[in-house]
Protein backbone atom coordinates (compact mmCIF):
# COMPACT_ATOMS: atom_id res chain seq x y z
CA UNK A 1 0.00 0.00 0.00
CA UNK A 2 1.55 3.37 -0.95
CA UNK A 3 2.33 5.80 1.82
CA UNK A 4 2.13 9.56 1.85
CA UNK A 5 5.65 10.72 1.00
CA UNK A 6 6.35 14.38 1.25
CA UNK A 7 8.52 17.08 -0.30
CA UNK A 8 8.45 19.48 2.61
CA UNK A 9 9.63 22.70 1.05
CA UNK A 10 6.69 22.76 -1.34
CA UNK A 11 4.04 23.78 1.20
CA UNK A 12 6.23 26.29 3.01
CA UNK A 13 7.40 28.32 0.03
CA UNK A 14 4.39 28.05 -2.28
CA UNK A 15 1.09 29.71 -1.44
CA UNK A 16 -2.22 28.01 -2.20
CA UNK A 17 -4.35 29.51 -4.93
CA UNK A 18 -7.56 31.04 -3.64
CA UNK A 19 -10.88 31.36 -5.38
CA UNK A 20 -11.90 34.14 -7.70
CA UNK A 21 -13.66 37.20 -6.24
CA UNK A 22 -17.21 36.40 -5.28
CA UNK A 23 -16.39 33.02 -3.73
CA UNK A 24 -14.52 34.34 -0.70
CA UNK A 25 -15.41 37.12 1.70
CA UNK A 26 -17.87 36.32 4.46
CA UNK A 27 -17.26 32.66 5.15
CA UNK A 28 -20.29 32.22 7.40
CA UNK A 29 -22.59 32.77 4.43
CA UNK A 30 -23.46 29.37 3.04
CA UNK A 31 -21.19 27.56 5.51
CA UNK A 32 -22.63 24.19 6.60
CA UNK A 33 -23.71 23.83 10.22
CA UNK A 34 -20.98 21.22 10.78
CA UNK A 35 -18.32 23.77 9.82
CA UNK A 36 -19.79 26.44 12.11
CA UNK A 37 -19.93 23.96 14.96
CA UNK A 38 -16.31 22.94 14.33
CA UNK A 39 -15.20 26.56 14.56
CA UNK A 40 -17.10 26.98 17.81
CA UNK A 41 -15.19 23.99 19.21
CA UNK A 42 -11.87 25.46 18.04
CA UNK A 43 -12.66 28.66 19.92
CA UNK A 44 -13.55 26.75 23.08
CA UNK A 45 -10.24 24.91 22.81
CA UNK A 46 -8.38 28.21 22.57
CA UNK A 47 -7.14 27.60 19.02
CA UNK A 48 -6.10 30.81 17.28
CA UNK A 49 -7.10 30.80 13.62
CA UNK A 50 -8.50 32.92 10.84
CA UNK A 51 -10.86 32.16 8.00
CA UNK A 52 -9.53 31.95 4.46
CA UNK A 53 -11.36 32.17 1.17
CA UNK A 54 -12.13 28.78 -0.38
CA UNK A 55 -9.10 27.20 -2.00
CA UNK A 56 -9.66 25.68 -5.44
CA UNK A 57 -6.61 24.37 -7.22
CA UNK A 58 -7.78 22.03 -9.95
CA UNK A 59 -10.19 19.14 -9.68
CA UNK A 60 -8.37 17.30 -6.88
CA UNK A 61 -6.98 20.03 -4.65
CA UNK A 62 -8.63 22.53 -2.38
CA UNK A 63 -10.53 23.21 0.83
CA UNK A 64 -14.07 24.52 0.75
CA UNK A 65 -13.83 26.18 4.17
CA UNK A 66 -10.15 26.47 5.15
CA UNK A 67 -8.73 27.81 8.38
CA UNK A 68 -5.21 29.11 8.96
CA UNK A 69 -4.03 28.09 12.42
CA UNK A 70 -1.38 30.11 14.24
CA UNK A 71 -1.85 28.55 17.71
CA UNK A 72 -3.08 25.07 18.57
CA UNK A 73 -3.64 26.12 22.18
CA UNK A 74 -3.18 29.18 24.35
CA UNK A 75 0.56 29.81 24.28
CA UNK A 76 1.32 26.99 21.81
CA UNK A 77 2.23 28.45 18.42
CA UNK A 78 2.49 26.59 15.14
CA UNK A 79 5.12 27.81 12.67
CA UNK A 80 4.68 28.42 9.88
CA UNK A 81 0.92 28.92 10.18
CA UNK A 82 -0.92 25.76 9.08
CA UNK A 83 -3.70 25.87 6.47
CA UNK A 84 -6.04 22.95 7.23
CA UNK A 85 -9.62 21.88 7.04
CA UNK A 86 -11.43 22.49 10.33
CA UNK A 87 -11.73 18.85 11.35
CA UNK A 88 -7.99 18.28 11.01
CA UNK A 89 -7.25 21.48 12.92
CA UNK A 90 -9.54 20.38 15.75
CA UNK A 91 -8.09 16.87 16.10
CA UNK A 92 -4.53 18.18 16.01
CA UNK A 93 -5.39 20.68 18.75
CA UNK A 94 -6.86 17.91 20.90
CA UNK A 95 -3.69 15.85 20.47
CA UNK A 96 -1.50 18.86 21.31
CA UNK A 97 -3.49 19.92 24.35
CA UNK A 98 -4.01 16.44 25.71
CA UNK A 99 -1.36 13.85 24.97
CA UNK A 100 1.50 16.07 23.82
CA UNK A 101 1.09 18.46 26.75
CA UNK A 102 0.95 15.61 29.27
CA UNK A 103 4.05 13.94 27.82
CA UNK A 104 5.97 17.23 27.90
CA UNK A 105 5.12 17.87 31.52
CA UNK A 106 5.87 14.28 32.51
CA UNK A 107 9.19 13.89 30.69
CA UNK A 108 10.54 17.44 30.79
CA UNK A 109 8.52 19.28 33.45
CA UNK A 110 7.77 21.88 30.80
CA UNK A 111 4.93 23.23 28.73
CA UNK A 112 4.98 23.50 24.94
CA UNK A 113 5.97 26.75 23.25
CA UNK A 114 5.83 25.85 19.58
CA UNK A 115 4.95 23.14 17.10
CA UNK A 116 7.11 23.36 13.97
CA UNK A 117 5.21 21.96 11.01
CA UNK A 118 6.77 20.97 7.71
CA UNK A 119 3.63 20.66 5.60
CA UNK A 120 -0.12 21.27 5.88
CA UNK A 121 -2.22 22.06 2.79
CA UNK A 122 -0.26 21.30 -0.39
CA UNK A 123 -1.59 20.32 -3.81
CA UNK A 124 0.30 17.13 -4.68
CA UNK A 125 -0.01 13.42 -5.26
CA UNK A 126 1.41 10.72 -3.02
CA UNK A 127 4.91 10.21 -4.31
CA UNK A 128 5.14 7.12 -6.50
CA UNK A 129 1.37 6.85 -6.71
CA UNK A 130 -1.48 8.15 -8.84
CA UNK A 131 -3.48 8.91 -5.68
CA UNK A 132 -3.75 12.40 -4.27
CA UNK A 133 -2.21 13.16 -0.90
CA UNK A 134 -4.40 14.05 2.06
CA UNK A 135 -2.39 17.27 2.13
CA UNK A 136 -4.22 18.24 -1.07
CA UNK A 137 -7.44 18.73 0.93
CA UNK A 138 -5.88 20.13 4.10
CA UNK A 139 -6.53 16.83 5.85
CA UNK A 140 -2.93 16.19 6.96
CA UNK A 141 -0.09 17.79 8.85
CA UNK A 142 3.63 16.94 9.08
CA UNK A 143 5.39 17.84 12.33
CA UNK A 144 9.17 18.18 12.33
CA UNK A 145 9.96 19.36 15.85
CA UNK A 146 8.54 20.51 19.15
CA UNK A 147 9.90 23.43 21.15
CA UNK A 148 9.29 23.41 24.90
CA UNK A 149 8.82 26.42 27.18
CA UNK A 150 12.25 25.60 28.60
CA UNK A 151 13.77 26.36 25.20
CA UNK A 152 14.62 22.77 24.39
CA UNK A 153 13.84 21.70 20.82
CA UNK A 154 12.98 18.05 20.25
CA UNK A 155 13.41 16.94 16.66
CA UNK A 156 11.18 14.12 15.47
CA UNK A 157 14.10 12.64 13.52
CA UNK A 158 15.19 9.46 15.28
CA UNK A 159 17.28 10.45 18.33
CA UNK A 160 20.79 9.19 18.91
CA UNK A 161 21.29 5.88 20.71
CA UNK A 162 21.95 7.57 24.06
CA UNK A 163 19.03 10.04 23.92
CA UNK A 164 16.78 7.81 26.00
CA UNK A 165 14.52 10.58 27.33
CA UNK A 166 13.81 11.92 23.84
CA UNK A 167 13.15 8.41 22.55
CA UNK A 168 10.64 7.72 25.31
CA UNK A 169 8.96 11.09 24.78
CA UNK A 170 8.58 10.67 21.02
CA UNK A 171 7.39 7.09 21.41
CA UNK A 172 4.67 8.20 23.81
CA UNK A 173 3.39 11.12 21.74
CA UNK A 174 3.39 9.00 18.59
CA UNK A 175 1.52 6.15 20.27
CA UNK A 176 -1.08 8.57 21.62
CA UNK A 177 -1.46 10.12 18.15
CA UNK A 178 -2.77 6.74 17.03
CA UNK A 179 -5.84 7.41 19.19
CA UNK A 180 -6.60 10.59 17.22
CA UNK A 181 -5.63 10.02 13.59
CA UNK A 182 -6.33 7.29 11.03
CA UNK A 183 -2.81 7.61 9.59
CA UNK A 184 0.31 7.97 11.74
CA UNK A 185 3.73 7.75 10.10
CA UNK A 186 7.19 8.74 11.26
CA UNK A 187 10.77 7.55 11.70
CA UNK A 188 10.88 3.84 10.99
CA UNK A 189 7.78 3.87 8.78
CA UNK A 190 9.84 4.43 5.62
CA UNK A 191 12.78 6.56 4.52
CA UNK A 192 10.62 9.52 3.51
CA UNK A 193 9.20 9.92 7.01
CA UNK A 194 12.50 9.62 8.84
CA UNK A 195 12.44 13.22 10.08
CA UNK A 196 8.79 14.00 10.81
CA UNK A 197 5.43 12.73 11.96
CA UNK A 198 2.70 12.57 9.33
CA UNK A 199 -0.86 12.62 10.69
CA UNK A 200 -4.07 12.59 8.68
CA UNK A 201 -7.77 11.76 8.94
CA UNK A 202 -8.29 9.92 5.71
CA UNK A 203 -11.46 7.84 5.71
CA UNK A 204 -10.46 4.23 5.15
CA UNK A 205 -11.75 0.77 5.96
CA UNK A 206 -8.84 0.17 8.29
CA UNK A 207 -6.36 2.51 9.91
CA UNK A 208 -2.79 2.91 8.71
CA UNK A 209 -0.86 3.61 11.87
CA UNK A 210 2.79 2.95 12.62
CA UNK A 211 2.72 3.50 16.36
CA UNK A 212 5.94 1.82 17.50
Amino acid sequence: RPVDRTTHTQSIFSLPKVSLPGFGGGQSRGMPASERQCRARLKRLGVQFKELAPIREGANCGIAHPVEVTKFARGVAVTPAAVLNCGMAEETARWVQGDLAVASRTRYLSGIAEIRQMSAYSCRRIRGSSRWSEHSTGNAIDIGSIKLDSGKVIDVARPTFFAMREKAYLHRVRAKACEHFTTVLGPGSDSDHKDHFHFDLRQRNSSYRHCD
